[in-house]
């Protein structure tokens, strides 16, 4: 069995990992769920800079990328996330792992190409409030869980030495489920409507990288890409019953006939994607870039599945970062090879939650680590906050540990003995 067999075969048994819940914040409960960085650790770890392309990364946001690639890559990447939400009277930490990518990249004479796997959105949540009617406590409990996966197989093509042009196939799939349930206070039984959605639908990107020489020692980075509005089918469910709080006895359970109304399958938006990216480095020593990305989703809406509190707008991210190796071909010391990675960004979110606009900042620190041959190890920590709690909501203080692993080819190769 070949390597590139045996990593397709690896992502097919991984690949219900990624229907794990990669998420734990109440804002996930919005438009398709907490959109996930489509990219590889050490493209997180410069602030999501997808303008930085090379000859020994797989850039899986960046399709044009991989007509700069020599070597066959093999791409891993792992995260534990701690979040730290607080209220104006409450606070709550949660912890998650998850595998965040699994993807293998091949050039070959002409064009390189590659596919993989990876989180598109994710749902996880769980909120329970307390409210009094007629001196009655009532307890209502939200939560949603699943998320989109994304299947993907991308083409490069080089122009020239120093042009590529590229583009990606997406195949989108996943489940959404929503829950509500209501308890009174003195009842026996509690009442719940579920909501459940199977999404699924293909969508394109596409995108042009350019390098162009300086003075024989530096080298500009350009990028321009762009993701068209896709439409996805979702097949849509709700059902009702009542369960026993006691014994979790399930009982009058109804599934609600949704074809009169045409809810039972209806259309989502997978918004327009807008990226351009500039960077400057010098070879194997520095690069400093900034990027703008723009999501057009202020048109996104759900028929199905409506937040009476929550509205759309486009978002915006802008992201600056770069990377510094001290010395890439020092013989006498390993940290002189490592490559250390910086980066910050702010966004503009797509959600309104009772008028009030998200927004989010984040600042990113790794260290790629050298292994044998032309792989490597590249280990960060990013650390991010969005919402206030001043403004009545919830803020989220995020800090996360991502690990990713860059395999070449000649990680494989054994090794001769005389």
């Amino acid at each position: 069995m070949n390597r590139v067999n045996a990593f397709f075969i690896l992502l097919l048994m991984t690949a219900p990992l990624f229907a794990q819940n990669t998420v734990s914040s109440p804002y996930s409960a919005t438009g398709l769920g907490e959109r996930s960085f489509n990219g590889t650790q050490a493209t997180r770890h410069m602030g999501g800079l997808d303008v930085f392309t090379d000859s020994i990364h797989a850039n899986l946001n960046n399709p044009a990328g991989y007509g700069f690639l020599k070597v066959t890559t093999y791409s891993v990447g792992i995260n534990y996330t701690n979040n730290n939400l607080e209220s104006a009277s409450a606070s709550e930490n949660s912890d998650l792992a998850a595998l965040d990518y699994l993807s293998v990249s091949i050039p070959t004479k002409k064009f390189s190409f590659g596919f993989g796997i990876l989180p598109l959105t994710s749902v996880g949540y769980r909120i329970e409030k307390v409210s009094q009617l007629s001196e009655t406590d009532i307890f209502n409990r939200y939560e949603g869980r699943g998320g989109l996966n994304q299947a993907y197989i991308s083409l490069g093509v080089p122009i020239t030495p120093n042009l590529s042009v590229g583009s990606t196939v997406n195949y989108n799939f996943g489940n959404l489920f929503y829950r509500t349930g209501q308890f009174r206070d003195g009842v026996a039984n509690g009442t719940f409507l579920v909501n459940d959605s199977s999404v699924s639908g293909l969508s394109l990107q596409f995108s042009v990288q350019g390098k162009i020489p300086i003075k024989k020692k530096y080298t500009a980075q350009v990028m321009l890409a762009l993701q068209p509005k896709g439409i996805l089918d979702s097949q849509n469910s709700r059902t009702f019953y009542t369960q026993s709080l006691s014994n979790q006895t399930l009982t009058d359970l109804a599934e609600i006939d949704l074809s009169s109304s045409g809810l039972d399958q209806t259309n989502l938006e997978l918004s327009e994607i807008r990226r351009v990216g500039l960077g400057l480095g010098k070879n194997k020593k520095w690069f400093f870039g900034a990027q703008y990305n723009l999501i057009k989703s202020a048109t996104f809406n759900n028929d199905f599945f409506k937040r009476t509190s929550v509205s759309y707008r486009d978002a915006k991210k802008w992201a600056v970062g770069g990377y510094f190796i001290p010395n890439y071909a020092s013989f006498t010391s390993f940290w002189s090879r490592v490559v250390y990675r910086f980066g910050f960004r702010t966004e503009q979110m797509s959600t309104i939650v009772n008028n009030i606009p998200l927004t989010e900042t984040g600042i990113s620190f790794g260290l790629g680590l050298p292994l044998a041959g032309l792989s490597n190890a590249n280990v960060g920590v990013e650390i991010s906050q969005r919402g206030q709690k001043e403004a009545g909501l919830i803020q989220e203080t995020i800090v996360a540990l991502r690990i990713g692993l860059s395999l070449n080819d000649i990680w494989f190769v054994k090794r001769k003995y005389n």
